[in-house]
């Protein structure tokens, strides 16, 4: 491997990184459309048993949208809400796409809420040169009694 392939290696997990931060960030701020914007146009959110799989991004605003609504239903008053994303794991298979695979913990203001495993299939857009989830697969192991989370049965 030569220096300059290691260096543009290094430049993409460190925006792949930054891809995973600004989809944090945004979802645990409420907002959705900048959530839905680290997707690629025709990406996938795919919720399994917690909400199915979403095409494109207005069906993953739309989603995101009824989540935060359930969520600040069942707070007693607004509270932060706070994802923890640890275990990184990035295969390149290119320099512009590569499987991430990561573990999350969800804390509220009632402590630890939900946790759960993501696997991502990413691209580099071409455009602007972000890196954005083609494919995004959550999937939840877990839900602490009382949940603002859990979707109802």
């Amino acid at each position: 491997m030569t220096r300059e392939m290691e260096r543009t290696e290094l430049i993409a997990r460190e925006g792949i990184r930054d891809l995973l931060g600004r989809y944090t960030w945004a979802g645990d701020s409420g907002r959705t459309s900048e959530v839905a914007d680290c997707f690629t146009a025709d990406g996938v959110l795919d919720l399994g048993d917690h909400g199915g799989v979403l095409d494109g991004r207005d069906a993953i605003t739309a989603e995101l949208d009824a989540v935060v609504a359930r969520a600040a239903a069942a707070a007693e008053a607004p509270s932060p809400v706070n994802h923890h994303v640890s275990s990184v794991f990035i295969t390149m298979a290119d320099p512009t796409t590569a499987t991430v695979r990561s573990y999350f913990a969800v804390h509220t203001d009632q402590g630890l809420d939900h946790w759960g495993r993501y696997r991502d299939d990413v691209v580099m857009d071409p455009i602007d040169g972000h890196w954005r989830f083609a494919r995004r697969t959550v999937r939840v192991t877990g839900f602490a009694p009382g949940s603002r989370f859990e979707a109802p049965s």
